[in-house]
């Protein structure tokens, strides 16, 4: 009888000093999480007068392509698009670079180039080395996630994230 007296008070002392290490301190360092990426922000003023052309410069990360009339269009993801003259099939030339920070993805309509810029659409047409814009949307995409996806960032109102810099 006895030892059961002594089991009833050993079986919750044990419970709780296990329960112990569940609980959460802020002074623990394994909990902290690293995001191994860190987003770029640009304002909104910054990224409205963003788009202009520019001469031609290497690859960093290539994305989609797109063919229209005798131009090639390679995304460099969230930099621009590569623009290449294909009038010889056999050698086409880098003739320049269409700087877009934030540019994900285009689509090309008669001589209108729409364009997923960070958070806008934006419809552009270009003339040699000058780009006028005609129509902006603002807000009309989600904020960039991380390129894992493992980090979300609440930029503030006038912030928008452009890019993913590796930390």
């Amino acid at each position: 009888m006895k030892n059961l007296k002594r089991g009833l008070y050993f079986i919750p002392l044990t419970v709780t000093l296990m329960l112990q290490s569940c609980f959460y301190t802020a002074d623990d360092n394994s909990s902290k999480y690293y995001a191994p990426y860190e987003p770029v922000y640009m304002s909104r003023q910054q990224l409205e007068n963003s788009i202009k052309m520019s001469d031609p410069r290497s690859m960093t990360k290539a994305g989609k392509i797109y063919v229209k009339d005798q131009y090639i269009f390679i995304t460099d993801e969230n930099k621009g698009f590569h623009i290449y003259d294909n009038s010889n099939p056999n050698a086409p030339q880098l003739t320049g670079f269409l700087e877009v920070p934030g540019a994900t993805d285009m689509a090309i309509k008669n001589n209108t180039i729409y364009i997923n810029q960070a958070v806008d659409l934006v419809a552009v047409t270009v003339n040699n080395t000058t780009v006028n814009v005609h129509k902006r949307i603002p807000n009309t995409f989600p904020q960039k996630l991380s390129p894992d996806g493992s980090g979300y960032y609440n930029s503030g109102e006038n912030e928008i994230i452009v890019d993913w810099k590796k930390n």
